[in-house]
Parts: structure tokens; sequence; C-alpha cells
């Protein structure tokens, strides 16, 4: 870990420690989320890459194990998606992930109270064993980028996910502004491309603010899911002329960026 909190070190690790820097959080950057003030819900934003690579089987090990924990802090699985991994990377995709998981949670100390429970400590050795690389990431409601889209407030009362539907693609886009004028060229790009979306039957879902990194190897400043009917409808946007004609705009207005497509799995409401 670096001397920055919750920043993991770039390229692959060369022992077993440098393995478990990769996919569990430090004691360091769990006492900078105890800091921050806590009078809102948030999600725990998770890209995974399991071990073995796209195998969830041991990684489900953990989720069995830790889910009456889960529960008892007050917590819910608001989406959860396989990564599409055979998308055409000139797309602009990420393929180097196997799924994304967003808990939410009532307060940062409902997360932190399941890190101290005794019985989810011992789900955590098969969360380690079945991933190998991991982004964690506190995201909360904040100046949104695509307006009318759901909260994480509204989320955390209805105690409902996200509606997803088998087969429909969700794409993430976490993104790190450019300079000082990057957040809004990058509010006007999204505004320009808002139409290209509606006519591909696409609707933005969240528009959220990272906050603190837990672990990643990159800082965010925003964090967009959008809901896409089919495989087909990304596609065709993502290879239209009028969606490359707009990269430019984004480019300019962003330092780095991941995209991520994956496939909504329907969970009990």
């Amino acid at each position: 870990m670096s001397e920055r909190h919750g920043i993991s070190p770039a390229g692959e690790p060369v022992d077993f420690q440098g393995c478990l820097a990769r996919v569990n959080p430090t004691d360091a950057s769990l006492q900078q989320l105890s800091q921050q003030a806590d009078d809102t819900p948030v999600i725990m934003l998770n890209l995974l890459r399991f071990r073995p690579r796209g195998d969830s089987t041991i990684y489900s090990l953990y989720g069995k194990e830790a889910a009456p924990e889960v529960a008892k802090v007050g917590s819910f699985i608001g989406y959860y998606g396989a990564v599409v991994t055979d998308l055409d990377p000139a797309l602009g995709f990420d393929a180097s992930w196997d799924a994304v998981v967003m808990p939410v949670y009532h307060r940062r100390a409902s997360y932190l109270a399941l890190q101290r429970s005794s019985i989810y400590q011992l789900a955590i050795p098969y969360r380690s064993a079945g991933t190998s690389r991991r982004t964690l990431y506190v995201l909360s409601d904040g100046d949104t980028v695509f307006k009318d889209t759901h909260s994480i407030a509204g989320m955390d009362a209805s105690r409902k996910p996200l509606p997803t539907t088998a087969g429909d693609i969700y794409v993430i886009d976490v993104v790190r502004f450019a300079g000082e004028q990057g957040h809004e060229q990058f509010r006007h790009w999204a505004n320009t491309v808002l139409p290209l979306l509606r006519d591909a039957g696409a609707t933005p879902l969240l528009s959220l603010q990272p906050e603190v990194p837990v672990l990643s190897e990159e800082h965010w400043d925003h964090c967009i899911l959008t809901h896409f009917p089919s495989l087909d409808a990304v596609t065709t946007l993502y290879s239209s002329t009028a969606w490359h004609l707009s990269l430019g705009a984004r480019r300019d207005a962003l330092e780095n960026s991941v995209t991520v497509a994956s496939t909504g799995i329907p969970l009990p409401t």
C-alpha cells in the first residue's frame, strides 16, 4: 500500500503479502474511512477479478458465509453484474474484471461494524483465495452529471436493489476529470450524448460521487451506471459515427477512465 491510504501499487504482486494487498483493505484505509462525516448512506463499489480468472466458485463461498453478517448491519446488494469480457477493446471497454458488486450501507459505520465482526472475519480467507484483484471505493450522492437518476438515499430508504432484467447490459463508467474545467467539460459531453443514449434505449441509473478509495490503484471523481436493453444496443451505439465524433470532447475532459459492461443479475427484493 502506498502512503496515500487506499491506493494500492500498480503492477503484479511479487509475493503473498502483495497478493493480499490487492484484495484486502488495510487498517489505515479503514481508519481513514472512519474519520469521514457519516450522515448519509453510501455504496461500496466493488470491481472484482476472480481467482481463477472468470470462476466465482471460491469467491461465492465468501458471499455465502458473509451474507448473514452483511444483513445484520443493514446492508443489501444494490446491483450485481457479471462482466462481459468478450467485447471489442477498440470500443473502449475494460475486460480485465469479472464482476461488479454495489452493496448499499445505511452509514459508513455500518460497513466498519461489519469489518469488526468475528464471524465476518472467518469469511475473508475465501475472498482472499477467490479474488486476484479488487477495487473498493466509497460512493455517495453528490453533484450528479446525469439528472433524474436513482439515488443511494432512495435505494436505502426503499431497501430495494436497482431494477435489473436478465440479459440486459449495465455499463459502469468511473472517471477522473482533467484540470479545473474537466468536471464541467464532462457534464457538457454527457448532456451532448444523452440523446444518443436515449435513441439506443439506454437510461443512466446512477450518477455518483466517489469519496474515498478504500482499495484502488487510482483516484476517481465520478461514477455512472447506465442500463442498455441488450448487448447489441451497446455495440451499435459505441460503434456509431455519432458516438465516435463525441469522444474528442470526452477525452479533453478526462485524465483517466475505466468503462466496464456487465450483465445484470436479478436479485430478490
